[in-house]
């Protein structure tokens, strides 16, 4: 009689974009992939609540010491990375032997930081209503790392050789589909580009079309998607 061991899923982790819901910009993701015996590991590269935690090298310090210990233990490991945290995916992508990268409306191009905060408080307040208060949008301070992270990390897109998936909305507000366009030429390895139509830049949070990209993203992960 033989026993055939069912393949080990991939562990994935999240990389959050720049506001003040940090780490739960993926918690709706994140429940579906739980829900399917996935481990899926969250964390905040920064501290709303601390004007000061400001420094970008720390943030990125922070990405890549939760990779290290992710990598230690699993050789399976799917990056996802939502706006500025597409950026920092990307840049970890090229230092830690991840199988595949999941890019959501990545911010390598951004119209207005004051837009990228003020639209994700209102976008909060409207979905998420019945959600405990959370904190302040994100300090001056914390805006200055944010476009300094996107100027140093924005080219790191053009040394990622694993599987990438980038799916941008249509009706992106806060980050042009322009940029995803551009940054896609970029990537010297195997990749597909979809854009989402009618997708808003919180389309993984925001109760809208969950439904059809969640189930995307997981055939991605499951290197069903490109060949």
């Amino acid at each position: 009689m033989f026993f055939f061991r069912s393949k080990p899923k991939p562990v994935i982790v999240t990389i959050h974009g720049f506001g003040k819901r940090l780490h739960h910009e993926f918690d709706p993701l994140a429940d579906y992939f739980r829900q399917r015996k996935y481990e899926v590991i969250q964390f905040d590269i920064y501290d709303v609540d601390n004007a000061q935690d400001a420094d970008p090298d720390v943030w990125i310090k922070r990405c890549t010491q939760q990779m290290k210990k992710v990598c230690a233990q699993h050789d399976n490991v799917v990056l996802i990375g939502f706006s500025m945290g597409g950026v920092i995916a990307s840049y970890l992508a090229t230092i830690f032997p991840v199988k595949r990268l999941i890019l959501a409306a990545p911010a390598f191009q951004y119209l207005d930081t004051r837009k990228i905060v003020e639209y994700g408080v209102k976008a909060v307040n409207k979905w998420r209503k019945s959600e405990p208060e959370t904190p302040e949008k994100p300090s001056p301070e914390q805006t200055n790392a944010f476009t300094s992270i996107v100027s140093q990390y924005k080219d790191s897109i053009e040394n990622v050789y694993c599987p990438v998936l980038m799916i941008h909305g249509t009706d992106d507000e806060v980050i042009p589909p322009a940029s995803s366009r551009n940054a896609y030429k970029k990537i010297p390895g195997k990749k597909l580009l979809l854009f989402i139509e009618g997708g808003h830049h919180r389309m993984l949070y925001d109760h809208t079309l969950q439904d059809e990209i969640f189930p995307i993203l997981e055939l991605m992960t499951e290197g069903k998607l490109i060949a």
